[in-house]
């Protein structure tokens, strides 16, 4: 019998986002399918993260508006 090893690795996710206008901008030149596939995949990723890096304090606000990810997640890399 082959004894199996429970002891998995766990690994830290840190998503950073840079642009969120692709939701907010009405005549981004993104279809619709792209728009669907990035938001999605987005939610995703930021669902299993535990840290998000955001380039602005507009993006973090839009992160937290759009996907729920709570503030002290939510890393600024630039003052502005």
């Amino acid at each position: 019998m082959v004894k199996k090893n429970k002891e998995y690795k766990v690994k830290k996710r840190v998503v950073e986002v840079a642009d969120l206008s692709f939701i907010s901008d009405r005549n981004h030149p993104y279809g619709w399918l792209k728009r669907h596939y990035k938001h999605h995949r987005l939610r995703l990723a930021l669902k299993k993260a535990e840290k998000v890096i955001a380039s602005d304090h507009k993006t973090a606000s839009e992160i937290t508006r759009y996907y729920f990810v709570p503030k002290d997640k939510i890393y600024v890399k630039f003052n502005n």
